[in-house]
């Protein structure tokens, strides 16, 4: 199968964001308080554009206006943690992408008080 490739484009819209993985190591300090692990930041680069109001109509609605659509070259997995101009969004369903070398995702708006949501 041929394979288009569309990571020189990418380049060209590019903007930083950052993966988060959960950190180890957490302790307890002298009082008894659990103190939590820092997480890791790792840093990426992507193209993050709107979802199209066509593809929050056909999902019946499951997305939203801040929910965004992540090209980049990277893979991630669902549910991953995405950090991006200061707000949290989780990866959702990957779709498969055999035919280029770049890979598409949607990023949900990750909302704090959302009991639905799965941590990482």
């Amino acid at each position: 199968m041929m394979q288009i490739r569309f990571s020189s484009i990418l380049r060209k819209y590019e903007v930083p964001y950052a993966l988060v993985r959960p950190g180890s190591g957490g302790h307890y300090d002298e009082y008894g308080d659990y103190i939590p692990a820092v997480p890791n930041m790792v840093p990426l680069r992507g193209v993050i554009q709107p979802i199209s109001s066509q593809l929050q109509q056909a999902e019946g609605g499951q997305y939203t206006a801040e929910d965004r659509t992540l090209y980049t070259v990277h893979r991630h997995e669902s549910g991953d943690l995405i950090l991006y101009q200061d707000q949290e969004y989780t990866v959702d369903v990957p779709e498969n992408r055999e035919y280029s070398d770049t890979n598409k995702y949607i990023i949900k708006k990750r909302v704090a008080n959302d009991p639905v949501q799965r941590n990482p």
